[in-house]
């Protein structure tokens, strides 16, 4: 059985993904309390440590592969005043490498074979024109374009390491949930050739045989995105999708732009909470309503009621910042067949 690691794990959407494809979990790295209680309850017999800064290597345990999706607050494009990985939350890339690094060093017969890296599309982007009003660090100034330089961050750090990489933007609306959700995908390598980790990312098929896309209503007019949010409704809903927001506040005269969809726009966690806030908008019983927790957990692929211990806002920020599941599986999948059909190269 092949096993794997994982860091920044939030609510469990890699493991879901890779448990499914038959593999096994050996750790799991989160430091947020509310989402330790949900990886404690759906996968009560796998470690679970905290703070990835105060992780030794060692404890890694010799997995097949190590994953993490980083927290991308600070690279994503939905982040106006990104940082980058300079960002107080994206930073915490170079205590993923660190951690891998250490565990290179302390545990050399043992190297992870593969790595895998999950973020949103902005990473390739990241952290773009500066903005800042004043200098803000090493040595850029206001106007500097930086465009791509946490990605060549990301990538350069793998081969330090001696890891081939390759990466691929996947969407996981192909891949089981009709939700737009493209991700940057990196995968490394041990021994430095990158045609192995191409291997795992150059799916000819293209994905989408994980699972049958979820709706809500019934067969009439357009498809939509999402089951019944009841079992014993029978009424046709339609998703309405936010396509631009309003650049300036409503009451100053900004307005916003709506259209109907066939698919959700990428779930965030700043979509949680009031109306106002979320870019979704179902049409249902004549009325109208928001997404609701089992909703935008189906759309990640999670069984229903997957972060039900949670508070109400953390169910929204822990879904919007969540890998989803179907990608994950994707990902499994393609890298059991790599695993078993390429021999392992090692550094001289």
């Amino acid at each position: 059985m092949l096993t794997y690691a994982s860091a920044f794990s939030g609510i469990g959407g890699f493991e879901v993904g890779f448990n499914s494809m038959g593999w096994e979990n050996q750790l799991m790295i989160e430091i947020d309390k509310a989402c330790q209680a949900v990886l404690s309850q759906h996968f009560p017999n796998v470690p679970i440590l905290g703070d990835i800064c105060d992780v030794p290597g060692t404890a890694l345990n010799k997995p097949d592969v190590f994953v993490g999706g980083f927290p991308c607050q600070d690279t994503s494009i939905a982040a106006p005043h990104r940082g980058g990985l300079a960002g107080e939350r994206s930073g915490l890339y170079y205590q993923f490498v660190r951690l891998l690094d250490e565990h290179l060093r302390l545990v050399e017969s043992a190297r992870p074979r593969w790595v895998v890296i999950e973020n949103p599309e902005g990473l390739l982007a990241s952290p773009g024109k500066c903005r800042s009003k004043a200098p803000c660090f090493d040595g850029c100034t206001c106007g500097v374009d930086r465009t791509g330089r946490d990605m060549a961050a990301v990538v350069s750090g793998l081969e330090k390491l001696g890891y081939g990489w390759a990466y691929r933007v996947v969407d996981g609306g192909a891949l089981g949930t009709t939700q737009r959700r493209r991700r940057v995908i990196v995968v490394g390598h041990r021994g430095g050739d990158p045609r192995p980790a191409w291997a795992v990312l150059g799916d000819p098929d293209a994905g989408g045989e994980t699972s049958t896309p979820h709706r809500i209503g019934g067969s009439k007019g357009r498809p939509v995105p999402l089951q019944r949010a009841h079992a014993d409704s029978t009424d046709e809903a339609v998703i309405w999708r936010k396509s631009a927001r309003a650049t300036k506040s409503l009451a100053a005269g900004g307005y916003e732009t709506w259209v109907p969809a066939t698919h959700a726009n990428t779930l965030a966690g700043f979509d949680g909470g009031l109306p106002t806030r979320q870019t979704h908008l179902i049409a249902q019983h004549g009325g109208l309503r928001t997404l609701t927790h089992t909703e935008w957990e189906r759309l990640q692929g999670f069984p229903d009621g997957w972060t039900a211990s949670m508070t109400s806002s953390q169910r929204w920020t822990a879904l919007g910042n969540a890998v989803h599941t179907g990608t994950a599986a994707w990902l499994a999948r393609r890298l059991t067949a790599v695993h078993m059909a390429v021999p392992e190269i090692r550094p001289l």
